[in-house]
């Protein structure tokens, strides 16, 4: 753990105390920003919940303010709409399988044949917050940079959008100048190079490539997934051994 915690330091170039905010990859939430939220007490998401808007721009200015409220409003929404998936899904399984109810199958049992009778529902993408080294496609790890963790990852949280090239530059590019729309592309192209490169390149996958991760001209980037083919993680690393 010691080492993970190491190494994360290193990519993000922040205290151990400042990991937890590194680990939200807020577009423009620097070294410095996360420096200054540390020091006023604030070092994980949950004290960032707890804060007014007023409070928070007193040690961020206004653009991350709307940003850190969007994520953690988005965060919470995703929670909630977990949970009603959950919910229907289990009145689903009741209407489909009446007889489960009655059968008296213990609670590890159960869980495992449930399972099983949902197998065919394949994750397509999955994205780890804590891992911008990689994402997961059909099962295999592709390895990215982090601009492209953090493009793929907001297309991901944006799913089934078409997300402007003006959108796409703000959030990830809001500190630079003279950013043009190729960069976006160039990066959009590495992504599915690399995906390619490990799920082999042929006819049939660059078709579906070309028709989940769409470029659409003049307009942007969307990433076209079904709900139940989109794994997004937000957990945090475990917290280092004392």
């Amino acid at each position: 753990k010691k080492i993970i915690l190491l190494s994360e330091r290193l990519i993000e170039g922040v205290e151990e105390e400042g990991l937890n905010l590194a680990r939200l990859y807020i577009p423009g939430l620097s070294r410095y920003y996360i420096k200054r939220l540390v020091r006023e007490g604030y070092a994980d998401e949950k004290c960032l919940r707890g804060l007014r808007e007023e409070e928070l721009a007193k040690v961020l200015p206004e653009r991350l303010v709307k940003r850190i409220q969007k994520r953690i409003k988005e965060d919470k929404d995703d929670q909630e709409a977990k949970k009603q998936k959950l919910i229907a899904k289990d009145k689903k399984l009741e209407n489909c399988h009446p007889k489960l109810e009655t059968c008296n199958l213990s609670p590890e049992i159960l869980p495992s044949l449930l399972k099983t009778k949902n197998s065919k529902l394949k994750t397509v993408l999955q994205i780890d917050q804590h891992r911008p080294d990689r994402i997961i496609f059909l099962g295999k790890k592709i390895e990215v940079t982090s601009t492209e963790f953090s493009l793929i990852y907001f297309l991901a949280q944006h799913n089934n959008q078409v997300m402007s090239y003006d959108t796409l530059l703000d959030e990830l590019w809001k500190d630079e100048k003279d950013v043009i729309y190729r960069r976006v592309n160039y990066h959009v192209f590495n992504i599915k190079k690399a995906i390619l490169k490990t799920i082999g390149e042929t006819k049939t996958n660059i078709e579906r490539i070309k028709k989940i991760l769409v470029v659409v001209p003049g307009r942007g980037i969307m990433l076209n997934l079904m709900d139940n083919e989109l794994i997004i993680n937000r957990q945090h690393a475990p917290a280092p051994a004392s």
